[in-house]
């Protein structure tokens, strides 16, 4: 049975490259309709997503990219229900295809990426009813091999209100309308990588900026956004499996993207790619996005392969295993220890074979690699480890969620449900791995609003908590099904995709809870 106070959309039927579907017509839920031309007129592409923006009601304010307004995480002005689940508080819920991508808010629209049936699909609903309004399907490439959790539409879209740009890592991007029709597309190779490719697209300025860091042939390409032309490309040999989302700086006139990659932590001009300035001292590979408040960008990472001791030498391996004197190892090969523990990493083209110059590099990497969490004044020339890092910090460190820092507070959600808080200026802990309760790997980020923080683990629980210098839970709410997505935040309404359902959440009407002094 439906709860009395959800609503559910009908299911979404795949028919052809873009279907159409009629505007949404429940006026006691949602106000008055939007007429059904603004989806037939020829004007329809100019004013869908700009017009809404500037008059977005009760929807809230846009959240147009991974993990909200300047990537930060935080609905500035913005609140969620302290408790919610798939009987409570909510307010519609819809099946959606299969994906890890979160969802992007402009105006009346919310889109989302996923893959079905073998067609990757970008779709709009609309975010007050939860209604279909358009889905826009492309056929994908090679599928990109990957682990066990892996997708092919992980990588959460981008808007600035005239188009959304998706990426597909079997496709390469594709720019819509607001109505969903095709602006351009930028094909693409299917990256190599063991887990599969998850960066996010960026728009910044003029330009779709996409990070592509694999395990052979890494990159960073930028495009013309109303194009989808190229407007420069950035070799990053070094940069070995990446998954972090760049950061735009300064977030208001973005002029660099800062990636966090193997090892460093680079800030590239948008203009023309040139290193402007960068930052030693990270893991072997990156997931967590960076982040700023406006002062500092911060990052954290932390990998199985940093701080492994010290590689044995290629020679000794293959005295010891190359059987067939080939000058190669296979898996089979591969004496116990760090060659075989990390193969699937270490053989870069996947060629089921190591070879020296493989084997090698990434000795090199694993001996430099530090787990660890930073913080940086964003700007100088050339390398500025030595004189740019305001705090370093080896303890509470995430493997996959994103640091968040709100209201002078940083937050690191670790594997096994801890949770850190760290005075954002001095890096300084105010709590250190308490115990979420709830257990598991977590790979959402988290979110704030309302003087609360919201993390979700793999397994779908949601614990909300204070914000402030103890840890205080005020909730844990079970979504009843996996959760690997990064929620979203509208105004008073809480948008989070599970394995196959996308929810939205609201509240009564309450005052938003005060946070803890800092």
């Amino acid at each position: 049975m439906v709860p009395e106070n959800t609503m559910t959309a009908t299911p979404i039927r795949p028919v052809g490259a873009r279907e159409r579907f009629d505007p949404p017509r429940h006026p006691e839920r949602i106000g008055p309709p939007r007429s059904s031309r603004l989806f037939v007129s020829l004007l329809s592409a100019i004013v869908s997503f700009t017009a809404a923006a500037s008059d977005p009601g009760s929807t809230g304010g846009p959240w147009p990219e991974f993990r909200g307004p300047g990537r930060s995480g935080i609905a500035a002005g913005g609140d969620f229900p302290v408790d919610f689940g798939p009987n409570t508080n909510v307010l519609w819920s819809v099946p959606v295809p299969g994906g890890h991508s979160s969802p992007v808010l402009w105006g009346d629209r919310l889109i989302l990426t996923g893959f079905e049936t073998n067609q990757l699909v970008v779709m709009a609903l609309d975010r007050r009813s939860g209604k279909p309004l358009w889905r826009t399907t492309v056929e994908p490439g090679t599928i990109e091999s990957g682990s066990r959790l892996s997708h092919p539409a992980t990588a959460t879209p981008s808007t600035d209100g005239e188009r959304c740009v998706a990426y597909f890592a079997s496709f390469g991007l594709l720019a819509t309308d607001a109505d969903g029709r095709e602006l351009w597309r930028h094909p693409l190779p299917t990256p190599v990588t063991q887990h599969g490719a998850s960066s996010s697209p960026v728009i910044a300025g003029d330009c779709v900026v996409q990070l592509c860091d694999q395990d052979v042939d890494s990159y960073l390409l930028a495009v013309d956004k109303r194009t989808g032309k190229p407007r420069w490309k950035v070799s990053r040999e070094a940069f070995r499996r990446g998954f972090s989302t760049p950061l735009p700086w300064p977030p208001e006139h973005p002029t660099q993207v800062v990636v966090a990659g193997t090892l460093r932590l680079v800030a590239y001009e948008v203009a023309n790619g040139t290193e402007r300035w960068s930052v030693r001292g990270l893991p072997n590979e990156m997931v967590a996005s960076p982040v700023t408040d406006g002062d500092r960008i911060y990052v954290a990472g932390w990998t199985h392969g940093s701080g492994v001791p010290r590689m044995p030498e290629w020679l000794s391996l293959t005295e010891q295993g190359d059987a067939n004197r080939d000058g190669q190892l296979t898996r089979e090969e591969a004496p116990n220890g760090p060659a075989r523990q990390h193969f699937a990493y270490i053989d870069a083209d996947k060629d089921g074979q190591l070879t020296r110059q493989e084997y090698e590099s990434l000795a090199a990497i694993f001996n430099e690699a530090k787990n660890v969490a930073m913080a940086i004044r964003p700007n100088g020339d050339g390398d500025v480890t030595r004189t740019h890092i305001d705090w370093r910090q080896e303890r509470g460190l995430p493997y996959v969620p994103s640091p968040l820092v709100y209201d002078g507070r940083m937050y690191l959600v670790k594997n096994g449900g801890l949770i850190s808080c760290l005075h954002a200026k001095t890096g300084a802990f105010l709590f250190q791995e308490e115990r979420l309760g709830a257990l598991g790997d977590y790979y959402s980020s988290p979110v704030a609003a309302g003087g609360k923080v919201l993390t979700i683990s793999q397994a779908g629980i949601a614990t909300v908590i204070r914000a402030g210098d103890a840890l205080e839970i005020l909730a844990r709410n079970s979504l009843g099904e996996p959760v690997l997505a990064t929620p979203a935040i509208g105004g008073t309404t809480l948008y989070i995709r599970t394995q196959t359902k996308l929810f939205a959440f609201v509240g009564p009407p309450v005052e938003s809870v005060p946070t803890g002094s800092r």
